[in-house]
């Protein structure tokens, strides 16, 4: 690719579920923003996503356009709609695979279309939806994720990729991986660690939040305090809190609810470890964000958790006695969790750019 193309302003669309202003925005919209506002400052740049409760059609933010349509089952036929009657305005066309595909490879050529995948849905369908729908989310998925075997992939961790080569047929020279960083700046020491833990994330079953209630009942030391950090379903967080109460936990436990990120930062300072059982991820951001601040994580040993947990501790298995004995492990060895804690800071330094890697990824979109 020669110089003159790689400065060119080009046209570009993002085909999204969600925008950084929905009121369910999470991970997902975050990423999208920061990749957005990188390519609006050299391209013209068009979101396209559903609308919500007093959301504008059409406004600009972060220099780049957001055009709002449909809810969040219809918004996948209206953007299919958009991009295939405005295809000739557009050099590149993103089609942002969040659970349901925008389906382009349908519509768009080869050459300017390109898929942006987090991670796959799979057995998180037996999680958030019954059956029948979770059989057959399942099933559609795999059938769906063919139609992108041809199509060139922006993904964020190596677990994805080999997901997408094995589900997708996806040719590995056309998966481009972006690996998750954190946007601010890690601690230059480590803090005193009170006797806690800590899980941040929604609260969602898939997320397994109920794993880690139960395994605070089996560690050794009864004083130990989980600090629950974020919102989500209602039956869920329902079930969570009688869990706490039918556990004698009441005194062990406790939900904070959404809090500001100054002070979700202190409490994973504070703690020993931070806990994240989740039944996948697309790589597991807020264990990044752990290790900016000086905590080290003890995780399942599943896609995404094993691609960010690169200096804690991963179980063997993934169960409440092997998640418990490690817990332990932690709270006998401080000599162990300090060190664990250190290499973990400096893993976060070593993923604290975003400038850098929004060079490389408009880079790779635009060859």
């Amino acid at each position: 690719m020669n110089d003159e193309k790689r400065k060119k302003k080009l046209n570009i669309l993002m085909l999204a579920w969600r925008d950084i202003k929905h009121p369910q925005k999470g991970g997902a919209e975050i990423v999208t923003d920061i990749y957005l506002s990188h390519l609006a400052k050299t391209n013209n740049i068009t979101l396209f996503a559903s609308s919500f409760k007093d959301s504008k059609d059409e406004e600009n933010y972060n220099n780049y356009n957001i055009i709002r349509k449909g809810n969040k089952l219809s918004v996948f036929w209206h953007g299919f709609l958009y991009a295939n009657k405005y295809k000739k305005d557009f050099d590149i066309i993103i089609d942002q695979v969040n659970t349901i595909p925008f389906f382009t490879p349908l519509i768009i050529p080869k050459n300017k279309r390109v898929a942006f995948f987090n991670q796959l849905c799979k057995n998180v369908w037996f999680y958030e939806t019954k059956l029948p729908i979770s059989l057959i989310g399942y099933l559609l998925e795999s059938i769906y994720l063919k139609f992108y075997k041809n199509t060139r992939i922006l993904t964020i961790s190596e677990s994805t990729k080999n997901d997408l080569i094995r589900y997708c047929w996806a040719k590995p020279e056309n998966v481009f991986i972006s690996e998750m960083q954190i946007d601010f700046k890690p601690l230059s020491i480590i803090k005193d660690k009170k006797n806690q833990f800590v899980y941040v994330g929604r609260l969602k079953k898939s997320k397994r939040v109920h794993d880690i209630i139960k395994t605070m009942s089996l560690i050794e030391d009864k004083e130990a305090k989980l600090y629950i950090i974020g919102d989500g379903d209602k039956y869920y967080k329902d079930y969570l809190n009688k869990l706490v109460n039918k556990l004698n936990l009441d005194n062990n436990v406790i939900f904070t609810g959404r809090i500001s990120n100054q002070k979700r930062n202190k409490i994973m300072q504070n703690s020993k470890a931070i806990l994240v059982t989740s039944v996948r991820e697309g790589w597991g951001l807020i264990i990044t964000e752990a290790n900016a601040n000086g905590t080290l994580a003890i995780t399942y040993n599943v896609e995404g958790l094993r691609d960010a947990n690169k200096t804690g501790i991963i179980t063997k298995q993934n169960t409440l006695e092997c998640l418990a004995e490690n817990i332990n492990h932690i709270l006998k060895d401080n000599n162990l969790m300090l060190k664990l804690s250190k290499l973990s800071l400096d893993f976060a330094k070593t993923h604290n750019n975003w400038d850098k890697q929004c060079v490389e990824v408009e880079k790779w979109i635009k060859k």
